[in-house]
């Protein structure tokens, strides 16, 4: 797997406006289902993750581990990012293909 393009693919969905970041905007979305995808990083506290985790599982929505905090965070021109909500299914299945091709 290429690291760095999926980060990128990351960045240009934030310019298209396809990612929700942050934690509100991560609780909102995943309890109003905004989302098609959601990336949680793999340095992410388990407290942190298992939360997030629990809201995707209950709301339907599919999750992966990918990344590091600090990595995307500068992906998305932002600070740190425990993890971003995919609203795009395009988006998410193309991300999806990328994170599969590497294993």
């Amino acid at each position: 797997m290429n690291e760095k393009a999926i980060y990128q693919f990351l960045g240009l969905a934030q310019k298209a406006g396809f990612l929700l970041s942050g934690s509100d905007q991560l609780t909102d979305g995943l309890r109003h289902k905004k989302g098609t995808l959601l990336l949680i990083t793999e340095d992410a506290s388990e407290r942190t993750a298992g939360e997030y985790r629990a809201m995707a599982e209950r709301n339907r929505i599919p999750w992966r581990l990918f990344g590091e905090k600090e990595k995307l965070g500068r992906a998305l021109g932002k600070g740190v990012r425990t993890a971003v909500l995919v609203t795009d299914s395009g988006f998410a299945k193309a991300v999806c293909r990328k994170l599969d091709a590497g294993r």
